[in-house]
């Protein structure tokens, strides 16, 4: 049985493709387990122009969509074993860390949700999901992983600078292989939008450049011309990060030692629970 009340739970939200095409109605959305409400500064044209990151377009683009989909979950191929083997690892650490969550997660915001990597991994917990992503590209190939799995309750597209829910909607809030890609200027302000619709954690994933790491990414850059992290941070950054926006490190986990520089941090939100009408597991 479901962990929620019936009064908690996410309700359903109606899921269109009709010429590849999803529904965007943002307000059919009533946030979990918190009053169903925009924030009241919310502007959709300010969200839309929030940031402009050199991937931004890209990862809109469908020949990338299913380049990355392929990657790590086409046939395997010598030009995609990297992505594959660390998708595999990102997955183990994900569930690892929701495993450990006490009490588990119960309503769950995955953003960026990309071509639904984690779907599995969510679906393998007694939760309500909500999958959230800018491109409509990524999403369409999300659905198949998605639709099916327990507690899924739709896609949502929406900007991560500036989110289309009331405060703590959600008990956990997972963002895998996002951060790395902002610049500095915009990677605080986002780490506190995903924690301002928190309620109790944020799984959030870093690029940690150590000096070993920037090494690497140099000379990664230098055979393939391409930056894989192009903004990582040094493990005192991140942490000025999280207790900027008012979290607290309870764990993390290094996705793939010395061959990437991505770390998976579990993070608290540093407040008394219950918060925002959100009723103690028992």
């Amino acid at each position: 049985m479901n962990r929620l009340d019936k009064k908690s739970s996410i309700p359903s939200q109606e899921k269109s493709y009709e010429s590849g095409q999803m529904s965007e109605d943002l307000k059919s959305y009533p946030s979990a387990g918190a009053t169903a409400a925009m924030p009241t500064s919310y502007d959709a044209e300010v969200a839309a122009a929030a940031y402009d990151l050199p991937t931004k377009q890209r990862y809109q683009d469908p020949s990338f969509a299913s380049w990355y989909l392929d990657g790590y979950a086409g046939r395997l191929k010598l030009s995609t074993i990297a992505s594959y083997v660390i998708a595999r690892r990102e997955q183990r650490c994900i569930a690892k860390a929701l495993e450990r969550c006490s009490p588990p997660p119960s309503q769950v915001l995955d953003i960026p949700c990309g071509t639904g990597k984690l779907a599995g991994v969510l679906g393998r917990h007694d939760c309500q999901v909500l999958a959230a992503d800018i491109s409509m590209e990524m999403m369409a190939l999300a659905k198949s992983a998605y639709e099916g799995q327990p507690g899924f309750r739709g896609f949502i597209r929406c900007d991560v600078t500036q989110l289309p829910f009331a405060d703590e909607s959600f008990d956990t809030v997972v963002c895998l292989r996002l951060i790395h890609l902002i610049p500095p200027h915009l990677r605080r302000d986002i780490v506190m939008e995903l924690a301002r619709v928190a309620s109790r954690r944020l799984i959030v994933s870093y690029g940690v450049g150590t000096r070993l790491q920037r090494m690497r990414l140099r000379l990664r850059k230098i055979i393939t011309g391409r930056l894989s992290a192009p903004h990582p941070v040094n493990l005192n950054v991140a942490r000025q990060d999280f207790a900027e926006a008012g979290l607290e490190l309870v764990r993390s986990f290094s996705v793939l030692r010395f061959l990437s520089c991505e770390q998976l941090f579990v993070l608290e939100k540093v407040k008394a629970w219950p918060a925002a009408g959100l009723q103690p597991l028992r």
